[in-house]
């Protein structure tokens, strides 16, 4: 039988993170998914957005369709590092 892990690491303000979380979730899904590192067994992989977090979040309170457009606009950088044995 072989075991899986995962691991997710935020990189930004944790205060941020959850006050979101409590007031409105897709704006605290949103800053994970433009500032975080998920490990998944050896490989690490991390999310990085390249525009303003602020506007982003910003448009996702008031107008999602438009968060959609700066995500595909400015791009999403993904790294990835795997682990040698």
């Amino acid at each position: 039988m072989s075991s899986k892990s995962a691991k997710i690491h935020y990189n930004g303000s944790i205060f941020w993170l959850i006050f979101w979380l409590i007031i409105f979730f897709p704006i605290a899904f949103v800053m994970l998914l433009t500032s975080s590192t998920f490990q998944v067994n050896q490989t690490t992989y991390t999310l990085q957005y390249d525009g303003s977090r602020f506007w982003l979040c910003f448009w996702v309170l008031f107008f999602f369709p438009i968060a959609f457009l700066l995500l595909f606009l400015n791009g999403i950088s993904v790294q990835m590092d795997t682990l040698e044995s």
